[in-house]
């Protein structure tokens, strides 16, 4: 190799080390750890950035990503607001509280700061598909108040498949559930709330509605299924293979009787 090619290699070299240690890189790749599911080191990459660049919104905001990751609300709602402090009106900021108000049940704290969003970026999709899933949230609320829900049958001797079975009409009334009244009641929001966000999305994006998701929960898979007017949903313990759960929620929902 000649000396000017080598010498080239190693300024080349020298370069990358330089940029890696800049705020700007140091955030790069954490957020490229953080979509790969390596929080802890993305985590790190994070705050040496922040110990040189303080005021960084990016900088922050992947911190809050990371907080929600961990469901550490608490300390995302505080990264998010350090970026609304430099930057009032950041879409991703406002849009991350937003999340943490509708899991808080804050559905007007949830709209005003997806209004304000949407304000200055009026076409952030996903700020919009959430706007308009809030928009019949009000009634869907009502209905789940107000509708007589039917428990379902179980053997106490035997272990449960399955956890968290709920039964509902996409206009929010409750049909069915395995839980308490409260615990019912509190099911039946989240998985409107997972169902009209996610059918929002996808509407935008020219795909329909929902039909069936996947949701890993760390202890278990919660699998959902959409059929004409009804969404059906169950938790089963452990990791199971996507098929082999949805065939098994299938099973339930026949045992159950519970048609469209």
């Amino acid at each position: 190799m000649r000396l000017a090619e080598l010498l080239q290699r190693t300024l080349r070299g020298v370069t990358w080390a330089r940029d890696w240690g800049t705020p700007a890189m140091l955030f790069r790749h954490a957020d490229r750890y953080r979509n790969q599911g390596r929080y802890e080191e993305a985590a790190r990459l994070v705050t040496r950035g922040l110990r040189q660049a303080p005021d960084s919104t990016v900088g922050h905001l992947i911190s809050a990503y990371l907080h929600m990751a961990a469901r550490r609300m608490d300390q995302a709602q505080g990264e998010f607001h350090r970026v609304l402090a430099v930057d009032p009106y950041h879409p991703r900021a406002l849009l991350g509280l937003a999340r943490i108000h509708i899991e808080d049940q804050d559905l007007e704290g949830a709209t005003t700061l997806l209004d304000r969003a949407l304000q200055y970026y009026t076409d952030f999709a996903e700020a919009r598909a959430l706007r308009e899933m809030l928009d019949g949230w009000p009634r869907t609320q009502a209905d789940l108040r107000e509708a007589p829900a039917r428990g379902f049958p179980g053997d106490p001797s035997k272990p449960a498949r399955e956890r968290d079975v709920i039964a509902l009409r996409t206009d929010g009334s409750l049909i069915l559930t395995g839980a308490d009244e409260e615990r019912g009641r509190q099911l039946a929001q989240h998985v409107m709330q997972v169902y009209r966000s996610a059918s929002a999305t996808l509407s935008r994006a020219g795909l329909g509605s929902l039909r069936s998701a996947v949701i890993d929960t760390g202890s278990g898979m919660t699998f959902l299924q959409r059929d004409a007017d009804l969404v059906f949903s169950a938790t089963l313990d452990g990791n199971v293979e996507v098929g082999t759960g949805f065939a098994q929620v299938a099973r339930l929902r026949s045992d159950l009787g519970v048609k469209a």
